[in-house]
């Protein structure tokens, strides 16, 4: 160990530790090199890696085939590799016949390549075009969901896998010109069908009880769509309607991007409403062909003896030349699916869908079968439901199908050219609007082969050197979710200079044979004579005013002796030093000195990704002064050394003071450092739950390789209130006494039966409600309110709800009541003629008001008895700074017992359904959360500890302290707007324009922003690109909970 004056640093390198992963890969893997994109969020969450740090790109596609189909696969090939894809075929005869060889072939397929996504199988169960499958279960349903089992021994995919179930080679033309057209020309029969959708639901069985949530989960569906700007959703329910399929064939005739399903059913269609396999005939759709999504019994069942399936006629439906039906559908073989099971798979995929932007088919109904895992946790064992709908739920179709959810965008493709002079690619990307795009895929391509591909940058670029040799044109294509897929052929123009550069060697810094940031690299042109007669000398330049991403050291060159044709290496490098950390390239120019030519050329960049961690759990009021280990994991084969650290602080009040910052370390490639930093360190008076946040840099002289903000959590040994949400708000209970904020059990009893006096009772049968007007306005996450749903299974909503949810969820969850209160959510029952009492009070004298339970029987054994209540507190009585109410839960007599339908669920949850606390779910209890008994109080409040400090955000210098969509200008305008909003945090924003009439003109932004300030300009066109009347508009920003309005006025 050196022992330095102020700093002690030990280095050492130890093997990253085998952990349970994504395919058995370890961190490393994944932060080191590309990872699938089809399994980015899996990832993103299996690891707690930020998506932006990850390196998604698009992977191998395997495509398994009966041999006598293969000489048809060909459009297909070329299509998928324009998404970007790297495409291998097997036939039968190279894989094996049966089930288990292709299992086998899938599996070496992975081993040999990681980057493996997607897997489509070609044929039928039987006849000409037979592709085998397995079966699972007592039922023997058929599941292609087993060949994706290839790694340990649980039932997630490791690849994901579709079919197209055909069974003959005009079907299989079909799907293939379906999935085509899908994706590359979706609007050109109708620009106004893929912001409809057909919502089919029926409440039917043919034993009792006959089911009642089909139509619940089918009206939230709708309203989902609705509210993320689909311009139609048309339903078809029964009750009323049973015989459905005349109004099912008009509305999909009319076009639909999507129709989902629930109710009861079988291989031959469902029932009710009725729609079955013969009523596909009537179709004429065209090819505006949906997504079919079939959340009911056996409709997928491609093994049954209905052949085809109603999955299978949807899908091979119409013929190369006049399509219909549907693009894919995603729905279960088995024959006794639940409705409950169903309605999660259905409610979580749609919120991965339009919340989370996962819209191909295959991540999709994986995120809604995940969230069995989240609402079910306790039945993940064998022949459970986890196991059972991770099996039996497949897809008919490409399984990689990017589901559009409203009219898609259009890329405009902007090239400087490509010369055959140097190779150099440089394309600029916008939307029809002109808004730039970021991390849109590039696949660059000559005859049906992949050249290069990669992603744009926040600019919109990409970037490339390419080797053109005889090339007289390349083919570009653009993809990304919510776009058609951008194509644009680019001439390779002659060049007038008989030199061409044609590549180049070169020599980095540690012989790693990687461009790294903080390196000095020589670079060694290599030059090609076009012409027929002898080039001599020349002295060549880099030019550093046209460098990218790096300090040119030497800039002077001396380009070889070539006879004709023949090409050489020059012998004295350009050197220079990478200095951009955040940069994937570098660039530099080279011309010579009379400029008869000049040349560009880009070179990748090894990214850096560091993990920094060091000891951050202090005491309150704690100030320790020693050594601390600070490790820094290396996941890149990166060579770092001559470091420096740096720390500083950005709160007030905190103590931080490294007391040197001359003395230099390294770090090993892929390796654990662990330095030991003498320093003071301190969260000062900052309460339980603050972040302290300081930042962290390491540069390498003057380069900054490294710099994040970090934050240090102090702690309290007493108990402690759970930390905020987003919004701010707290949960404390009775047991948090160190806080003045901590409640105190007061029951105020209602119940006359029990000596209450003074409330107004509602009597509600099983699964009901009231709505109750409040006495007083009461905020609740910064809106206003004036009225409830009471609920009589222990929830109230803030938001009218006319669906009585008994399935309790958790906290946040998509469906379910908005702006919730859950003191007690849980199924609870009514006895014979008996009803669940429910009272409200306004205590005037205590400016509150109070919601009682009382003795509502649990539905668990329907014999205990829970009592509970809620109390709001008006202003005037308890008034908070940011003028949100308190809530209070108070508990006389309760029993968590409710096991099968995992216990209750108690907690607060906003109106977007983004945030909230979950104080328990399933028995499991929150960090801070005192145990549900009798006699507990527990307090929701906006009212934060004193001493609390909040994080900081680190984009801006300035920075934002809440939403805010700042003034536009010009305003009035002609031609263009700049509107620029502030985010406090990372968020996904959504950013649209609507005329007078509130109709959506334009969606300018819907992504995910960094914290800081930002802008986006408005050109006065529609999403079409087509100018619009002058006029008043209103520019719509849509954040987490946040919604704001700003109006505009086009002139001209």
């Amino acid at each position: 160990m050196r022992i330095f004056k102020t700093i002690a640093i030990l280095l050492f390198s130890i093997s990253f530790a085998a952990q349970s992963s994504f395919r058995g890969m370890n961190r490393t893997d994944i932060l080191n090199g590309p990872i699938p994109m089809a399994f980015s969020n899996i990832i993103s969450e299996t690891y707690e890696i930020p998506l932006s740090q990850l390196n998604a790109q698009r992977g191998l596609y395997l495509i398994i085939t009966p041999d006598n189909m293969e000489q048809y696969l060909d459009e297909l090939v070329s299509f998928k590799k324009s998404q970007g894809f790297d495409v291998s075929v097997k036939t039968l005869s190279e894989t094996g016949p049966t089930a288990d060889d292709i299992k086998s072939t899938i599996a070496a397929t992975l081993s040999a390549d990681p980057m493996l996504e997607y897997v489509l199988l070609i044929g039928d169960v039987d006849g000409v075009a037979t592709m085998p499958s397995f079966y699972y279960g007592p039922d023997n349903d058929v599941t292609d969901q087993k060949y994706t089992h290839l790694l340990g021994n649980d039932f997630f995919p490791d690849v994901f896998i579709g079919r197209f179930s055909v069974d003959s080679i005009a079907e299989l033309v079909v799907m293939i010109r379906k999935t085509i057209n899908y994706h590359r020309q979706p609007l050109a029969s109708n620009p106004d069908w893929l912001d409809k959708a057909l919502i089919v639901a029926g409440n039917y069985s043919n034993t009792v009880p006959i089911p009642i949530t089909p139509k619940w989960t089918s009206y939230w569906i709708r309203d989902l769509l609705l509210d993320e700007g689909y311009s139609s959703v048309d339903t078809v329910f029964y009750p009323p309607t049973q015989q459905g399929a005349s109004m099912i064939q008009n509305i999909i005739n009319s076009g639909v991007g999507i129709v989902n399903y629930r109710g009861w059913g079988d291989a031959n269609g469902w029932h009710y409403p009725e729609f079955h396999v013969s009523d596909v005939a009537g179709l004429n759709n065209g090819w505006m062909t949906p997504v079919f999504t079939s959340f009911v019994c056996n409709s997928n069942d491609f093994a049954n003896n209905v052949d085809p399936c109603l999955g299978e006629a949807l899908i091979r439906a119409g013929t190369p030349s006049n399509p219909k039906g549907g693009v894919a559908i995603v729905g279960p073989s088995d024959l006794h699916t639940s409705t409950k099971y169903n309605n999660i798979i259905n409610a979580y995929m749609f919120d991965a869908m339009l919340d989370e932007g996962i819209v191909e088919l295959a991540p999709a109904v994986n995120a809604g079968l995940l969230g069995l895992v989240r609402e079910f946790p306790n039945l993940d064992g064998p022949g459970e439901a986890q196991e059972f709908y991770f099996h039996v739920y497949n897809i008919v179709g490409d399984p990689s199908v990017a589901m559009f959810l409203t009219e898609p965008h259009d890329f405009l493709i902007l090239t400087e050219g490509l010369s055959a002079g140097d190779g150099y690619l440089k394309i600029t990307v916008t939307d029809e609007n002109g808004i730039v795009v970021e991390n849109a895929f590039v696949s660059v391509m000559s005859e049906d082969s992949i050249l290069v591909k990669g992603n744009t940058d926040e600019d919109g670029e990409f970037e490339a050197s390419i080797t053109v040799g005889d090339l007289s044109s390349i083919e570009v294509y653009l993809n990304k979710n919510g776009f058609v897929q951008g194509h644009s052929e680019i001439s390779v123009s002659n060049y007038d200079s008989g030199l061409a550069l044609i590549g180049y060697d070169l020599e980095d810094g540690n012989d790693n044979g990687i461009v790294e940031i903080g390196e000095v690299i020589d670079i060694y042109p290599i030059f090609l004579n076009n012409s027929n007669t002898a080039i001599g000398v020349y002295n060549a330049y880099a030019d550093q005013s046209m460098a990218e991403n790096c300090q040119i050291i030497n800039e002077i060159i001396e380009t070889p002796t070539l006879e004709a044709g023949e090409s050489g290496i020059v012998t004295s490098p350009i050197t220079v030093r990478v200095n951009n950390k955040d940069s994937d390239h570098i660039k530099i120019n080279l011309s010579d000195q009379l400029m008869a030519w000049s040349f560009d050329l880009t070179i990748p960049i090894e990214p850096l990704i560091l993990d920094v961690d060091f000891y951050d759990n202090f005491l309150i009021g704690e100030i320790i002064v020693e050594i601390f280990p600070l490790t820094i994991t290396n996941y890149t084969n990166t060579q770092l050394d001559g470091l420096h650290l740096y720390l500083t602080k950005l709160d007030d009040g905190t103590t931080l003071s490294p007391s040197d910052t001359t003395s230099t370390f390294s770090i090993e490639p892929s390796s654990v450092s662990e330095s030991f930093v003498d320093y003071a360190f301190g969260p000062g008076a900052a309460s339980h739950g603050s972040s302290i946040s300081y930042v962290l840099s390491i540069k390498q002289d003057t380069v900054e390789i490294f710099s994040e903000q970090r934050e240090v959590n102090p702690y309290s040994t007493d108990n402690q209130p759970i930390i905020p949400t987003w919004y701010g708000y707290w949960a404390y209970d009775d047991f948090d006494t160190s806080y003045t904020q901590s409640p105190f059990f007061d029951w105020v009893e209602l119940d006359p039966a029990y000596g209450g006096s003074g409330g107004m009772e509602y009597k509600l049968d099983d699964d009901d409600h009231a709505n109750v007007q409040l006495p007083f306005e009461f905020q609740y996450f910064g809106r206003s309110y004036d009225e409830m749903t009471i609920s009589s299974n222990g929830w109230i909503s803030f938001e009218l709800c006319d669906i009585d949810y008994f399935y309790n969820y958790t906290i946040p969850m998509a469906m379910g009541p908005k702006a919730l209160l859950a003191p007690f959510w849980d199924d609870l029952e009514v006895i014979n003629n008996d009803s669940i009492r429910v009272y409200t009070k306004h205590d005037e004298d205590n400016g509150r008001f109070i919601i009682e339970w009382s003795r509502a029987l649990n539905g668990f054994d329907e014999t205990t008895e829970e009592t509970f209540a809620i109390h709001l507190y008006d202003q005037t009585a308890m008034p908070t700074e940011s003028g949100d109410g308190v809530i209070e839960f108070h508990y006389l007599d309760v029993a968590d017992i409710d096991a099968d339908k995992n216990y209750a669920t108690v907690g607060i949850e906003d109106h977007t359904k983004n945030e909230g606390i979950q104080y328990v779910f399933n028995n499991g209890y929150a960090p801070g959360a005192a145990e549900l008994s009798n006699e507990r109080a527990i307090r929701f409040t906006t009212e934060a500890p004193a001493n609390y400090v909040a994080p900081l955000g680190t984009e801006e210098e300035n920075l934002p302290t809440g939403f805010q969509l700042l003034p536009a200008y010009p305003n009035p305008f002609n031609p263009v707007t700049t509107v620029r909003y502030q985010l406090p945090i990372s968020s996904d924003v959504k950013m649209t324009v609507y005329d007078i009439l509130g109709r959506e003109v334009v969606v300018l932004l819907h992504g995910q922003k960094n914290a800081g300030i930002h802008n986006i300009q408005w050109n006065g066109t529609n999403r079409f690109g087509q100018s619009v009347a002058s006029g008043t508009y209103f520019v719509v920003m849509k954040a987490l909970n946040f919604n704001q309005i700003q109006k505009v006025l086009l002139i001209k």
